[in-house]
């Protein structure tokens, strides 16, 4: 019965999620063990990027959690496709693609 409660506030909380929210809900996550919640607001953010990044409330929420933030950096890495071949990194400063300041 309790699980059952637990599933409508989470799926409740889902339904209310936005961008002032997010940051809060996806905190409070941790807590309560609200794993389908966390993903939500995870999928929430990452369809929301700029426009929760750039929320001062996210960005002071976070602050209190920062090991929340890997799960989001770790989603946002998931985005981006990786390259057809990766060029291994050497020591040599003069194979760098950057130019070196005179």
């Amino acid at each position: 019965m309790l699980r059952d409660l637990k599933r409508l506030c989470e799926h409740e909380l889902i339904r209310l999620m936005d961008v002032d929210n997010v940051a809060k809900m996806y905190c409070a996550t941790e807590e309560y063990k609200a794993s389908r919640l966390s993903r939500a607001c995870i999928e929430f953010i990452m369809e929301n990027l700029r426009e929760v990044t750039g929320n001062l409330s996210f960005q002071e929420e976070m602050k209190h959690y920062p090991h929340l933030c890997i799960p989001v950096l770790k989603a946002a890495a998931d985005l981006i496709p990786e390259p057809a071949s990766k060029k291994q990194r050497t020591g040599d400063p003069a194979s760098s693609p950057v130019p070196s300041d005179p």
